[in-house]
């Protein structure tokens, strides 16, 4: 029995079973979920796709008081579980776990609640402002570090910049890294934690590369918990061509330019695909038109395949032409991306987006460690290709 209205955003649900009441909300950075009914232990739910054209697959909520129940969620639509099914956690969304990632899924999971704390539940392993602020704080007594605001977003809120550079002040290369340009890839930060890490470790890094990383090109999405893909009237991604309609791609564009001196070589954008199946559950470099930047990618390819030495490999599959499937001219959606920009810009050679699954890497199952780990190898490839010039 619904004991309070339901509403499209979901602030706080309650209902009763077997005499007992539960919650369900979504009302925290990241939640998004639509609650189509309650009947029994058994909820109907379904992401909230807000502004979005077409489908998408992105929800997170919490449930509480919940002790002792077992409760069975089916989603209303196909398509927005993993491979590995839901992702669970039970701090707060600090860390996550697939709840049985050996299983076979298809559109509903039941849980077995052993208290009334509060348990998160996701298609993914949701990454927001609190996670990034938990992370780079022990980073900003480096000298080699700095962070301020590349822009304010609609809702008030700061786009942070990072940059890394040597204290000398004599940079050889430049290197611009950017996620989160769709809300829900929240991936593509566990990778850029791994990134940092790597930089501020390595001496060579450190003293000949300058590093700009913007984690939260959608902050808003990200913080709203909206899919960001495909939003209407078009996605960050999307708004490289005219005059931006986003503050953050706005600034990066205005500022990019005067920044890289000419020394900018490489731009990497971290991307998540679609949430299962064939060629969304490999880590892939997403193959350029232009033959000479593909010439690149290939060779980058290749330099990581041999740092490819953390826990989730790269194959064959690791480079997707151009001209195969989505990534085409016929298939290709209206508007400027970001690799597509930058690789106009004077100097770069090595324009790239990598594709990173959510769930499942070729069988392996990804967990917030093991991309951070790759976030590692990418950075020694990136320190190979350079050293190379």
């Amino acid at each position: 029995m619904i004991k309070s209205f339901i509403f499209c955003f979901v602030c706080l649900v309650s209902f009763t079973c077997a005499g007992q009441q539960f919650n369900l909300c979504s009302d925290f950075p990241g939640g998004n979920i639509q609650v189509d009914k309650i009947k029994g232990d058994t909820v109907w739910i379904r992401p909230d796709l807000r502004d979005t054209e077409g489908d998408w697959f992105y929800w997170c909520f919490a449930v509480n008081n919940a002790k002792g129940k077992t409760l069975t969620f089916v989603f209303s639509k196909p398509n927005v579980l993993t491979s590995k099914g839901p992702a669970t956690s039970l701090d707060g969304g600090n860390h996550w776990n697939w709840i049985n990632p050996d299983n076979s899924w298809d559109s509903s999971f039941s849980y077995t609640f052993k208290s009334n704390s509060e348990v998160r539940f996701s298609m993914g392993m949701p990454y927001t402002q609190k996670h990034f602020q938990q992370f780079i704080g022990a980073y900003l007594k480096s000298e080699f570090v700095t962070i301020d605001t590349l822009a304010t977003t609609k809702a008030g809120r700061s786009v942070e910049r990072v940059i890394i550079k040597p204290k000398s002040g004599t940079v050889k290369y430049k290197v611009l890294i950017t996620t989160r340009h769709h809300a829900c890839e929240m991936m593509g930060n566990y990778e850029m934690e791994g990134i940092i890490v790597e930089i501020l470790k390595d001496e060579w890094l450190k003293n000949n590369v300058e590093f700009c990383l913007i984690p939260f090109m959608d902050k808003d999405g990200v913080e709203n918990g909206d899919q960001g893909k495909n939003r209407i009237p078009h996605d960050h991604n999307r708004d490289y061509t005219g005059v931006s309609i986003y503050s953050s791609v706005a600034a990066l564009r205005d500022w990019v330019p005067a920044w890289s001196e000419s020394k900018l070589v490489v731009t990497l954008d971290l991307h998540c695909p679609w949430i299962k199946a064939e060629n969304n559950e490999n880590i892939y470099v997403v193959g350029s038109p232009d033959e000479k930047i593909a010439v690149q990618q290939r060779l980058f390819c290749n330099i990581l395949k041999s740092t490819n030495h953390g826990e989730l490999k790269i194959s064959e599959k690791s480079y997707f032409p151009y001209g195969k499937d989505w990534n085409s001219a016929e298939k290709a959606t209206p508007g400027l991306t970001f690799g597509k920009w930058t690789a106009q810009l004077e100097g770069v050679k090595l324009p790239i987006s990598i594709e990173f699954p959510y769930a499942n890497n070729e069988g392996q199952t990804i967990t917030q460690e093991n991309a951070r780990t790759f976030g590692i190898d990418l950075t020694k490839a990136i320190k190979k290709y350079l050293m190379q010039l």
